[in-house]
């Protein structure tokens, strides 16, 4: 009885293979498992040969994957930001590796020293192919006649176009811009305090969302007036509609998985087309003030343009995704990084009042106003924005090889066509490349916000701002010749946020406490908006003169 017991159950292996002989779904399961264990165990086998290799002039070696052909197609379409994170920290030792989406290969590098040499070769090197194809064709729906005429210029236009912006943002014109937003920032607060008698405290229930908005609008009307805000209400909550899924648009992913997104963008541009179709006969017609006007917007959008309506092969719509694209880039990052930035001095009592004393130090009473040029080279005030840039600004650096073959390093070589990312939050905490490059700037953790990390000693043991010797660790506004034009207006423009809400404003944290706990996870994702974890409520009324 207990031997009959012993057996219930059992099947003979050779019933076992005869239920799979005859098993059609059963053979399909086992033969995709032993295919994907298979192309999983050669493709290890194949990324630790190449990447152990001792040889000359290598292509980097690609990640495992599962499933052939596709390789890593469905964990980058499922959710490319934290699978890109889990790779980087298997893979965090520097090497270079290629993620493979069905044929569609990009280059992650973290290397300090890759990653300069590359930013340095921009006659190697260049962000255009990336930007004409997927920004200016999938993000910003540019039309394919201006997209083939960019490709043919070879970069003339482009270089015409960057020369004309920095004209813009940098001395005299860069302080008057930078004005400008200040202006918008402050003029805004009042009409909100206004309505609370100006005295009262303003509860703010999410401060993220409140700083977000009012430095997204303030931006915003610095570079295009304020009738946009006034006609087009919507305006902020589809940039952002449109932005915050940026990264899907630019994947390719088509409109029916995200319609909000697409919706709010073709919104966008029909909105812009309206308002540059007035600005333009203001223009044309004298009616325009030429440095800002509250209808034709700022001297430089206005030049802006103007440049681009020669150019026969740009019709309007195409002038309209250009817009759209520098509202983006004005807004993408900056708004977020100046939360951060207001956010680390708030939550910090000692921070705060030594950033305040600075905001304090520069303000005419007489005048009622502040010196930009000077608090912009303050020490202390630069090396804040840079920690709350290098731990919050997740961006991602992208350059195309343009030349037959680019020599990465004494053993790696890649080829023309080849697309790299560089993911500045992750290369913003590579510890290894800090400590070669500045032993004292590690004294803290790097997943840490510290706000003197880029001080240095200087003549008579003065601190002084330095990014000296950085140029591979910290990659925020990227590198070399194609760095961003716009990041010392970005850093003025979280000044400009600083003197609103802690000069001509208080501010005040309602639960110090739990501000301490909302910020987020610097590993989960490699790229991607920065939130905190929960809402910060907090207060503000106008300060009493």
């Amino acid at each position: 009885m207990e031997r009959d017991n012993s057996t219930v159950g059992f099947v003979p292996t050779s019933s076992l293979f005869a239920v799979i002989q005859h098993s059609f779904w059963l053979q399909t399961i086992i033969t995709v498992f032993v295919v994907c264990a298979c192309t999983r165990i050669l493709s290890s086998h194949w990324f630790k040969s190449v990447k152990h290799a001792t040889g000359r002039h290598i292509s980097p070696p690609t990640l495992p994957y599962w499933i052939p052909f596709f390789r890593h197609a469905f964990s980058m379409g499922w959710d490319s930001q934290k699978f890109t994170a889990q790779c980087l920290k298997k893979q965090g030792d520097g090497t270079p590796f290629f993620i493979n989406a069905a044929g569609h290969k990009i280059l992650v590098l973290l290397d300090p020293r890759q990653i300069k040499r590359v930013l340095n070769a921009s006659k190697s090197l260049d962000p255009n192919p990336f930007i004409q194809e997927m920004i200016l064709g999938q993000m910003l729906g540019s039309p394919q006649d201006a997209i083939d005429f960019y490709k043919a210029d070879n970069g003339k236009i482009d270089h015409v176009q960057i020369t004309h912006f920095r004209q813009h943002v940098t001395g005299s014109s860069l302080i008057s811009l930078s004005k400008k937003v200040f202006e918008r920032l402050t003029a805004n607060l009042d009409d909100i305090s206004a309505s609370n008698d100006n005295t009262s405290w303003i509860d703010i229930p999410d401060l993220y969302d409140f700083v977000q908005y009012q430095v997204t609008r303030a931006i915003t009307e610095a570079l295009m007036g304020t009738s946009i805000s006034k006609e087009y209400p919507e305006f902020y909550a589809d940039l952002w509609t449109f932005m915050d899924r940026a990264v899907e648009m630019v994947s390719g992913i088509p409109r029916i998985f995200i319609p909000t997104a697409y919706n709010a963008r073709d919104k966008l541009l029909s909105n812009l087309k309206s308002w540059s179709a007035k600005s333009e006969e203001l223009r044309l017609s004298n009616k325009a003030n030429a440095h800002w006007d509250e209808n034709a917007g700022s001297g430089l959008l206005q030049e802006r343009q103007e440049l681009y309506a020669q150019i026969g092969a740009l019709n309007e719509d195409a002038r309209v995704s250009q817009m759209l694209g520098m509202l983006f880039a004005g807004n993408g990052i900056t708004p977020v990084v100046s939360f951060w930035y207001l956010f680390e001095v708030l939550k910090n009592p000692e921070l705060l009042e030594r950033v305040t004393a600075e905001i304090v130090d520069h303000h005419d009473a007489e005048t009622r106003q502040y010196n930009f040029m000077q608090m912009t080279v303050r020490p202390i005030l630069q090396s804040v924005h840079a920690e709350a840039t290098r731990l919050y600004a997740a961006n991602v650096v992208v350059r195309v090889v343009t030349v037959p073959n680019f020599v990465l390093d004494d053993k790696y070589t890649i080829e023309k066509g080849t697309t790299l990312f560089i993911y500045n939050k992750i290369t913003g905490q590579f510890t290894p490349g800090w400590t070669d490059a500045r032993p004292h700037a590690t004294s803290k953790p790097l997943d840490q916000f510290w706000a003197e990390r880029f001080l240095v000693s200087g003549d008579g043991k003065r601190e002084r701002f330095s990014d000296a010797g950085l140029a591979g660790s910290w990659t925020s506004f990227g590198g070399g010749e194609h760095q961003c034009p716009g990041r010392h207006f970005a850093r003025n423009i979280g000044i400009a946020t600083l003197a609103a809400f802690l000069g001509e404003y208080e501010c005040e944290l309602s639960d110090p406490e739990a501000a301490q706990k909302v910020t987020p996870s610097f590993s989960d994702t490699a790229f991607g908006k920065m939130l905190p974890t929960s809402k910060i409520s907090a207060r503000i009324r106008k300060r009493k003169i």
